[in-house]
């Protein structure tokens, strides 16, 4: 895996070290899963072909730093069994916090991501991601933890949308008047941001023109999540959120209205505080 060492200055008493990763995609099935879900799984793997070495990776390096871990969600490629006992394991070896990813409550209904799956899909991602949480023994919507006087806030946009209960929630935590990192799967938009197979929340009507409708329906951010974007990009506690989805790397530091550190895939990010 690659590790990224990185430093930010936010001016607190006490500094710390803590790792971002994200975007994992186990692809693992076994007997509780039809021949041809376990043929799926297959050709899954070849585009993930690190998932489980990555795991391991990351495990051992937890137990070796003491750092705490941060994951930005696609832990999961699809839901199984296997994919869900193996983060199971995964989670408890390191303690992590996890905002979920849109693979995170994907169970692949017909064997395949489709656009044929995505009515279905999201008719029981509440129900799925019910059962992620329960399986994994953590809170996926809304969870936080303060390390030295910071708040280390983790919040669901894995639909492309942030409901008024976790804005509530954010609004909650940033009345402490305490610096705030925010960690969800999905980056905001910015100029900065290169476009490839996906799109950041928040994104303009026009970088759907030549999609499938079902994509631009199932990608495009509602209104109140626009305003909430405009709120977390304009909140003075709000220091730097952290992502994943984009598949690569980068940093918006400095550059727009709202820092940002993307987190790819096969990457560790070891980020010291001061």
């Amino acid at each position: 895996m690659e590790i990224i060492k990185s430093t930010l200055d936010i001016g607190i008493k006490k500094p710390f070290t803590f790792l971002h990763v994200s975007d994992i995609h186990l692809s693992e099935t076994d007997e509780n899963d039809t021949p041809a879900r376990r043929e799926f799984a297959v050709a899954r793997k070849r585009g993930f072909p690190f998932s489980l070495s990555a795991i391991k990776f990351i495990t051992d390096y937890v137990k070796k730093t003491g750092y705490p871990l941060i994951n930005t969600g696609d832990m999961l490629d699809f839901v199984t069994p296997q994919n869900l006992s193996i983060a199971q394991k995964f989670v408890q070896d390191t303690n992590m916090m996890l905002a979920p990813g849109n693979h995170e409550y994907w169970t692949c209904p017909n064997n395949r991501f489709h656009y044929d799956d995505v009515q279905q899909t999201h008719a029981q991602r509440e129900n799925t991601l019910d059962a992620v949480e329960k399986a994994l023994g953590i809170n996926v919507r809304f969870s936080c933890r303060e390390i030295n006087g910071v708040n280390m806030v983790c919040i669901d946009d894995s639909n492309y949308n942030i409901t008024q209960d976790v804005f509530e929630k954010l609004k909650a935590i940033e009345a402490e008047g305490k610096p705030i990192f925010l960690f969800m799967h999905i980056p905001i938009n910015s100029e900065h941001i290169e476009i490839n197979h996906e799109f950041p929340l928040n994104a303009p009507k026009q970088y759907f023109k030549d999609c499938h409708p079902l994509v631009a329906q199932e990608r495009t951010s509602n209104e109140l999540t626009c305003s909430i974007c405009d709120y977390i990009c304009n909140s003075p506690l709000i220091k730097c959120v952290f992502s994943g989805h984009m598949h690569y790397s980068k940093e918006i530091i400095g550059l727009d209205k709202q820092n940002q550190i993307i987190t790819g895939v096969n990457t560790i990010r070891e980020i010291t505080v001061i």
